[in-house]
């Protein structure tokens, strides 16, 4: 693998299980840019974000039928921190709305970016 990418797992904890939905999904409203490996692209709103995936809500409707599980994706989008991200995620499941994806890989600066996202929710959910 190249040294400029890392896994998702390397941010789980090794002690802690990795199940589907292993985390809240919190709910976002980001603008995503997304393409798929033969170069399609779009434009979407992410619903619902977490360390593992989020939910892309699609700006055009017809996507919903041109995008279908296991497609990997790149996806592009800001943080509300304005930091950005830029990851590769399989699509787990879709509809005419949009899709569910699961994180795969993504460089290790926007990992931490998203890292850093995660807790911030997670310490104003404690509040």
């Amino acid at each position: 693998m190249n040294q400029s990418r890392h896994t998702i797992s390397s941010l789980r904890s090794s002690d802690s299980a990795w199940h589907p939905r292993a985390c809240v999904r919190r709910p976002v409203t980001l603008r995503v840019d997304y393409t798929t490996a033969d170069g399609r692209g779009w434009l979407g709103v992410v619903r619902n974000l977490c360390l593992q995936g989020m939910f892309i809500d699609s700006a055009l409707r017809h996507v919903g039928h041109e995008v279908a599980p296991g497609n990997v994706l790149t996806v592009a989008f800001v943080l509300p921190s304005g930091r950005p991200c830029k990851l590769r995620a399989i699509v787990i499941h879709g509809d005419c709305r949009g899709c569910g994806v699961q994180f795969l890989e993504g460089s290790p600066q926007a990992l931490a970016h998203l890292a850093h996202y995660g807790l911030s929710l997670d310490e104003e959910a404690d509040l």
